[in-house]
């Protein structure tokens, strides 16, 4: 199988941040651009796991899969886990059945592979993987600071176990998070925030400073969102609803395999698009202090910094 072939440590995390984004939007319901942004978001998850190398074919089969799912009906987060994992395994399956010499055997061989593990992570688990990956902190170094063992971290990130209050509380201070974002209560509650902005760019650029262009790097016929809207600010790509409501977005870039991409610095409509779901996204929420067309190490996005909302009963 070629999930199993080229499966490593960037997939995981590009379907990591791809999934944590598609259940975030799934729990609170959105419209027609938060849809088309779920469509793309699933084609990656297929990119990492189960699809081709047509772009094209890969937006339909996630069109079809998105075809039945009301689009302003919030789902419980288990149930949103629940249905992209299912729509992940029938595009995995649909297609070892298609293309494999010995399907029944490919489809023995896939099913068991760790990549599925991802849609069981919690918010909590999710997070702390995330979040801990965007500092480019080894654990080693985040546990030492906050007086962790070495092996919790780990633990955690991949759902095995959840930290006591004080470990809570140490932890949140060594990530550089408001010590809510651990707290018992928002285990369950995933990060929709870093996915919907309200009406201007989190990097702060303000509501007027968008261009529109194109999110596609190649012409694919018949995609949907042909126009988006680019902050001139960061140059992080969104399409927005009828609301004001501002949905980042992946973009394709060109090449012969699917490659999805944030923003490059500095990047323009018609310009090249650049780091993959692997690297913190959205671009517009992650950043160097030295700027936000600067590399170097990332600064916490202030959602995080500041204590989240009260979640809903």
């Amino acid at each position: 199988m070629k999930m199993l072939e080229l499966w490593n440590k960037g997939r995981e995390m590009r379907a990591l941040r791809a999934l944590d984004a598609a259940t975030a939007l799934l729990t609170v319901g959105t419209g027609a651009a938060g849809k088309a942004v779920l469509q793309r978001l699933l084609v990656v998850v297929f990119e990492c796991g189960a699809g081709g190398s047509n772009i094209a074919i890969e937006l339909e089969r996630a069109g079809e899969a998105l075809a039945g799912l009301p689009a302003d009906s919030p789902q419980p987060e288990p149930a949103a886990r629940a249905w992209l994992a299912e729509a992940h395994r029938q595009r995995a399956v649909d297609r070892a059945l298609a293309e494999e010499a010995d399907p029944q055997q490919a489809v023995e061989v896939l099913l068991p592979h760790r990549a599925w593990s991802l849609h069981q992570l919690d918010p909590l688990a999710r997070r702390i993987r995330l979040v801990h990956t965007a500092t480019g902190r080894t654990a080693a170094d985040v546990c030492r600071a906050a007086h962790l063992e070495g092996h919790l971290l780990a633990r955690w990130g991949n759902g095995r176990g959840s930290p006591d209050a004080k470990q809570r509380r140490a932890l949140a201070r060594a990530l550089g998070l408001a010590a809510g974002w651990l707290g018992v209560q928002h285990d369950p509650v995933p990060d929709s925030g870093l996915y919907v902005a309200e009406g201007q760019c989190p990097c702060g650029a303000g509501a007027r400073r968008f261009a529109a262009g194109s999110l596609d790097g190649r012409q694919v016929p018949g995609a949907w969102a042909s126009l988006g809207l680019w902050c001139t600010g960061c140059g992080q790509p969104y399409v927005a609803d009828p609301d004001g409501r501002l949905y980042p977005v992946p973009v394709i870039t060109g090449g012969g395999v699917l490659e999805f991409g944030a923003v490059a610095d500095g990047v323009r409509p018609d310009g090249a698009c650049g780091p993959e779901l692997s690297r913190p996204w959205p671009h517009a929420h992650w950043y160097s202090p030295a700027g936000l067309q600067r590399r170097g190490a990332l600064q916490i996005p202030p959602l995080y910094r500041s204590a989240p909302s009260r979640p809903p009963n």
